[in-house]
């Protein structure tokens, strides 16, 4: 193999590796006993049981690789991909509010404040907008990450994206 080949497949593995231990770090983290969040909400009377469903931590890895996809839909201006991101996200969130009833309120209304400003600067086109509510996304995340003793989970800016095979670009 030539060295531009040997070094191009070893970024694509060092991507891979980085998104699934992203995955398992996530996952790891939410079964711990100390995690206020990850225990789903008793079901009401006569309405079915969905602890078995999917974990608070399979959302939140989930949501995680969309938030890395969302930065590099916005910072390439492909504002159709960003907001089909942002529409993922939010269905992330509301599925762990349903699904998570001890996720205090106040958090998941920071984050639908973020996606609201997200979705504006998607609409107008606008890169400053979009970075600035970007991190007002990934602050919100941290906040709640904290409140649920997760704080050891700190979101930030990607600085590579592990899909590599995706066009970012219109």
């Amino acid at each position: 193999m030539r060295p531009a080949s040997l070094k191009k497949n070893l970024r694509r593995m060092t991507a891979l590796a980085v998104s699934t231990g992203l995955v398992f770090i996530a996952s790891t983290a939410a079964v711990a006993d100390d995690v206020p969040f990850a225990s789903p909400g008793r079901p009401a009377p006569g309405q079915p049981d969905t602890s078995n469903l999917i974990s608070l931590a399979d959302i939140m890895g989930v949501t995680q690789l969309r938030h890395i996809k969302l930065w590099y839909a916005g910072r390439a201006g492909n504002w159709q991909l960003t907001k089909y991101e942002l529409a993922r996200i939010s269905e992330s969130l509301v599925r762990a509010a349903l699904l998570y009833t001890n996720i205090p309120v106040e958090y998941v209304n920071a984050a639908n404040q973020s996606l609201g400003r997200l979705n504006e600067a998607a609409e107008a086109k606008s890169p400053e907008r979009f970075e600035r509510s970007y991190s007002e996304l990934t602050m919100a995340c941290n906040s709640c990450h904290v409140a649920g003793n997760v704080g050891f989970i700190r979101i930030k800016t990607p600085v590579f994206s592990p899909f590599n095979d995706e066009e970012y670009r219109k």
